[in-house]
């Protein structure tokens, strides 16, 4: 799998993700389904080769859990500009890597 694929299945994995899974009735399920994803998502990340890629996927992860938590729609816009940001710091023209 390129890196470029790596990158694309984090930011579906991220998209994908049960930010929701605590308010699952305290089901044990829920909660082992939401960690078994997060745990996939951090072992496809750290199989990345560029540390800046990881360290842009991880922040991404963080402001996407931020912004599900959040009422307030100014945070919330707040939070998708700063993810809007770092998408584009992940497109390929943007990228020095190997395909």
């Amino acid at each position: 799998m390129t890196t470029t694929d790596k990158i694309q299945k984090a930011i579906k994995m991220m998209n994908e993700h049960d930010w929701w899974w605590a308010w699952a009735d305290y089901c044990t399920e829920p909660r082992d389904k939401a960690y078994g994803h997060m745990r996939a998502f951090v072992e496809l990340v750290a199989s990345i080769d560029t540390p800046a890629i990881v360290a842009t996927l991880r922040t991404m992860w963080e402001i996407s859990a931020k912004q599900a938590w959040s009422d307030d729609k100014d945070k919330r816009a707040e939070y998708q500009s700063m993810i809007d940001e770092l998408m584009d710091t992940l497109q390929p023209s943007t990228l020095s890597i190997a395909a």
